[in-house]
């Protein structure tokens, strides 16, 4: 029986070496896009992924135009929360890392914020970002959320812009 301490010790490994790959926050892809694809252009927030659960951003249901957007160009990062405006700065890095920094918004009230997603968070989200992807057309902000865990914002690029 000397077999046991060896499957026992593969046992344990395999899930470790899982749980260790899905640790240390977003993993960002590399899908060899570069980030002058990203500038210039408008981006509408779609879903956020929050480990295993994702919210879809339904504007219909919620009545929302134009909420949740980004927009990256020359070291600017500018949008629209729930109803507010906001700005600021970004630098991109190597490696898909992505820094955006102190945000200055409009100060409007909201006469109704969705429970899937309040304009605090998304600003909150916003100021933890640290990486980006394009990921089958899509704009992939790579964040964290107040806990340290995994947290994706996804955007479409918005064809009226």
């Amino acid at each position: 029986m000397k077999r046991t301490p060896f499957f026992m010790f593969c046992f344990l490994l395999v899930p470790l070496v899982i749980l260790s790959s899905c640790a240390g926050g977003a993993f960002v892809r590399n899908s060899g896009a570069d980030f002058t694809e990203v500038e210039g252009m408008e981006w509408i927030l779609l879903e956020l992924r929050k480990g295993r659960q994702t919210v879809r951003i339904d504007r219909d249901s919620i009545g929302m135009v134009g909420g949740y957007t980004i927009n990256f160009y020359d070291g600017r990062v500018n949008g629209m929360g729930l109803v507010n405006l906001y700005f600021g700065p970004y630098t991109a890095g190597p490696g898909r890392t992505l820094e955006i920094g102190d945000l200055a918004s409009t100060l409007m009230a909201a006469l109704f914020e969705p429970e899937t997603l309040r304009e605090h968070e998304y600003f909150a989200y916003l100021s933890r970002v640290s990486g980006w992807n394009l990921y089958r057309g899509r704009l992939e902000l790579h964040s964290s959320g107040s806990e340290g865990d995994a947290v994706v914002l996804i955007f479409e690029q918005n064809q009226n812009f």
